[in-house]
């Protein structure tokens, strides 16, 4: 009983000396946006405090372009090794496979979630010549006039095409 107990013991402790290699070099921390954004100044907040616990740098990799769909394809194509993380935003992971036909890459099966790091809260914008008070009137009017109206996200405004407002 005293040899089980040890094996297991043993195994125990070498899955933990396993679990203390990582990490051996740096880590990759990509951002899906331009420098200066909420989600860059996460990124580079967090990264500190990762160094200091980690004891590797953290090297922050923004990737702007395509909505933040460069950058989540570059993190969907690495190696699933713990050394590419992104910060994940509601707009790369929420918003846009419902705005692109087609992602190079599928956001339930290639990413995982590791921490929730900031609530950063958004608003909805019109134009005051808009003829919708709330969110749901909008959808209402943008459905009724197909075509007519451009999605947006934080980086942008919404404008009618025939109006050429903003």
């Amino acid at each position: 009983m005293k040899r089980i107990v040890l094996a297991i013991a043993a195994g125990l402790l070498a899955g933990a000396a396993q679990a203390q290699n990582y990490p051996t070099k740096p880590i990759r921390l990509l951002v899906p946006f331009a420098p200066g954004g909420s989600s860059s100044i996460v990124a580079r907040a967090v990264a500190v405090e990762m160094e200091k616990g980690l004891g590797q740098p953290i090297i922050i990799d923004n990737r702007p372009g395509g909505g933040g769909n460069v950058a989540m394809q570059e993190a969907a194509r690495a190696e699933p090794d713990g050394y590419t993380l992104i910060i994940g935003h509601i707009g790369t992971l929420a918003v846009n496979p419902f705005m692109f036909d087609k992602l190079p890459f599928d956001t339930n099966a290639d990413f995982a979630p590791v921490s929730l790091l900031a609530k950063v809260p958004s608003i909805f914008v019109v134009h005051a010549d808009v003829a919708a008070k709330d969110l749901r009137e909008f959808v209402a009017l943008a459905k009724s006039q197909p075509g007519s109206w451009s999605p947006a996200s934080t980086s942008c405004t919404c404008r009618t095409r025939a109006r050429g407002r903003t």
